[in-house]
């Protein structure tokens, strides 16, 4: 049977879409041996991989997101955050994050949940993708590695690599690491497929890509705004830029990814060593859907996850049943 590689990409609500997917594809029995993911898509493969999937409908933040009570959506936007903030007026970054309420407000000091962690990491394996803003240069953190007995020092260090991985200046402190600076993994790749090439156990590879967006429509729309909403304005431009900033560069990193196979699929080659690692031919299948708001607040449109969610699900049936 095809294993598939798994690619979680950045998008902030966009990737309740990105759940979708996992939910369907983890229903149907699909095998999925390696997930990779960054920013937003931490969040969803974290759910996903505290999901007892024989025991349970969806994932637990998934399941409050289907009932959307007053309760709910309180919780499901700060479990989808994983952060518990306060106001901080210093003008570099806007909000702290308290590594102990976050590591809460995930599941994680829950004793069954990290059984099912535990277990979920025997049978799949799990890349972390940041930025190292010191050295100019990104890095796959393994989760496996790094939770290999979950205690509270491994837990400790998961939560620095969870947070480095999430964290977009300048609305947070970047984390540190090692005397090292780090932010999400998306300044530099959204869509961190990399260790899945290198995996020999991977036969094919599942990617979210969200560049499918109308940038020209939404400059024109704030180009046009009059003077008087400048306040809101600026707040809407400023996601629109990181948004652009985040997404765009991503175009490159899947013209890569593809020219890769290429090359090898020329050369008549299964695998290619370059700088001491080995690349293997992957077949890429990508789902894109179109003009999914990244920034969609759940205070401000309740059931704007719940359609990117329903979206996944039957855009990845769709998917599996071209293969």
């Amino acid at each position: 049977m095809t294993k598939y590689g798994f690619v979680a990409s950045g998008g902030g609500y966009r990737s309740f879409y990105t759940a979708g997917v996992l939910v369907w594809l983890t229903r149907k029995g699909v095998p999925l041996v390696h997930l990779t993911s960054t920013s937003s898509g931490n969040n969803i493969v974290l759910d996903h991989m505290i999901w007892d999937w024989a025991g349970e409908d969806l994932p637990p933040t998934l399941a409050k997101t289907m009932r959307l009570s007053v309760t709910d959506i309180f919780s499901v936007f700060s479990n989808f955050l994983g952060l518990r903030t306060s106001l901080l007026p210093s003008g570099s970054h806007l909000f702290t994050v308290d590594k102990d309420t976050c590591r809460k407000s995930l599941l994680l000091d829950d004793a069954g949940r990290r059984d099912v962690l535990r277990r979920n990491l025997d049978a799949v394996r799990w890349d972390i993708l940041a930025t190292n803003l010191t050295r100019k240069e990104h890095r796959y953190f393994p989760v496996n590695d790094i939770l290999a007995s979950i205690d509270e020092a491994s837990l400790s260090a998961f939560m620095d690599v969870f947070l480095a991985g999430i964290t977009t200046i300048p609305y947070f402190r970047a984390q540190t690491i090692d005397g090292e600076y780090y932010v999400e993994g998306g300044y530099m790749d959204n869509t961190p497929m990399r260790s899945l090439f290198e995996d020999p156990e991977v036969d094919e590879i599942i990617a979210i890509d969200f560049t499918d967006y109308d940038h020209h429509r939404e400059l024109q729309k704030l180009y046009d705004s009059q003077m008087f909403t400048l306040p809101l304005n600026s707040i809407d431009m400023y996601l629109l830029v990181s948004d652009i900033q985040l997404t765009l560069p991503n175009m490159k990193i899947f013209t890569q990814a593809r020219l890769i196979n290429r090359m090898l699929e020329a050369t008549g080659k299964d695998s290619l060593e370059v700088d001491g690692k080995t690349l293997y031919r992957k077949p890429l299948h990508v789902l894109q859907p179109s003009n999914l708001e990244s920034m969609t607040i759940s205070l401000k449109d309740s059931t704007a996850q719940k359609r990117y969610f329903e979206l996944g699900k039957s855009e990845a049936e769709a998917l599996l049943a071209a293969l």
